[in-house]
């Protein structure tokens, strides 16, 4: 359907014996996928709708499976929420998270994302957890979360496709946020670094991350970074660039941005070499300070930063880059509330609970090619559609109209704005 599907369209991922069964593999795949798609937000709402009108045949077409009436007989029906659940569980997690980074790896080469680019260089990755389930409440699993860091790519127009995941389990999500976040990040960087090796990467992280052992990551694998700093997190770092930055009055820059209440002045203020880590091996990094007034209030943001500050980067240092890093909250805030059902715990099972998650992302990167890519060019005439109308009307358009097997291939795929 999309570039980068191929993987999951045409090749049947898991243990299975296709004499014996009704339904291919990639479609039990694309039967968990719609479930996120239709924003349906949990198993059972998309199987009240599996076997009804067109959706059956639309979704033989969309994985291209024929069906085979001699054996199976004439009425076409979509696999159940419980046979895609036990397939999920017998396929291994390392296999199904290579569908995103082979999708992204996709959108790379076709050079769809390039405009995204930091100073025409770095990409641009955010990395942060989140709660994936809170598990079923059942004796065996009492006060069991499930939590994921996940690590995001941010492309154009506003929309980020995932990358990779790391799933941690706890028991406190409060009191083990810090140390279980960081330990996944420990993981996931070495993944990230042998996945692209020579690839410009520049993260995007919040005030967790300011310390010393992700610092050494960075400097390791010869990433830039730009990690938000808070006050009380590194104090003697935090004191050490106030006092220089009043020091050096020519390093200000004045701007202005367009903000969701109107025009918000901006003033830039940066200061260099502010030691951070170990008394004994110190980094010295630039401490890039942002203070914003709107119509509505005042803010103070502040990044630490390894790229080179100068007047002319300022700017897109703060607002391309430390700023872009909140996208990552808004996605997990469309998959908590936007039907995806982030955080509902679609099973018990630890391994198809984590591929139900990892297929989660992959219809995130769909979708956000499907909306930002078509959708809102076939509804520009229309004065306002949210992006929940625009998966009703996909639902109801997949029960309603059957797919026509002759139907033009979309040739081209550009972002338009969602503004």
């Amino acid at each position: 359907m999309f570039p980068g599907t191929e993987s999951l369209a045409r090749r049947p991922v898991g243990p299975r014996r296709q004499a014996w069964c009704v339904y291919l593999g990639r479609h039990i795949w694309w039967q968990i996928m719609m479930t996120f798609i239709l924003r349906g937000g949990s198993r059972n709402a998309f199987d009240g709708d599996r076997n009804t009108g067109e959706l059956p045949q639309n979704m033989l077409q969309i994985c291209d499976q024929e069906w085979d009436e001699v054996r199976l007989g004439p009425r076409r029906t979509v696999t159940c929420s419980e046979n895609a659940k036990h397939h999920a569980s017998r396929v291994s997690v390392e296999e199904v998270a290579r569908i995103p980074v082979k999708m992204v790896r996709r959108l790379m080469a076709m050079r769809l994302l390039d405009r995204a680019r930091l100073f025409n260089c770095w990409l641009l990755i955010a990395i942060d957890g989140t709660l994936q389930d809170r598990g079923r409440n059942t004796p065996a699993d009492e006060a069991r979360y499930r939590y994921v860091v996940e690590a995001k790519l941010v492309g154009p127009e506003g929309t980020m496709f995932p990358l990779m995941t790391e799933f941690v389990d706890m028991r406190d999500p409060v009191r083990d946020k810090e140390d279980c976040e960081l330990n996944a990040f420990k993981r996931l960087a070495p993944r990230l670094h042998a996945e692209f090796p020579r690839l410009s990467i520049c993260l995007l992280v919040d005030g967790l991350y300011p310390v010393q052992p992700v610092f050494d990551v960075c400097k390791r694998y010869g990433w830039k970074f730009i990690v938000t700093l808070r006050e009380g997190r590194q104090p003697t770092a935090w004191d050490e660039a106030i006092q220089t930055m009043t020091m050096s009055p020519a390093n200000v820059f004045q701007s202005e941005r367009q903000g969701e209440h109107g025009w918000i002045s901006q003033t830039l203020r940066w200061t260099d070499n502010v030691p951070f880590g170990d008394e004994h091996s110190p980094h010295k990094f630039s401490v890039l300070f942002s203070g914003e007034i709107s119509p509505t209030d005042a803010t103070l943001w502040c990044w630490v930063t390894n790229l080179n500050l100068q007047r002319e980067k300022v700017y897109a240092i703060a607002n391309r880059g430390g700023r872009a890093r909140n996208g990552i909250e808004n996605v997990f805030n469309v998959e908590k509330n936007g039907g995806f059902g982030l955080e509902h715990a679609f099973c018990a099972n630890p391994t198809a609970s984590q591929n139900y998650h990892l297929i989660m992302q992959v219809a995130y990167i769909l979708w956000q090619l499907l909306a930002h890519g078509l959708l809102q060019r076939l509804m520009r005439m229309c004065r306002k559609v949210t992006v929940l109308k625009m998966a009703e009307l996909l639902r109801a358009s997949l029960l309603s109209v059957r797919i026509h097997t002759l139907s033009p291939a979309f040739g081209q795929l550009r972002f338009r704005s969602s503004a």
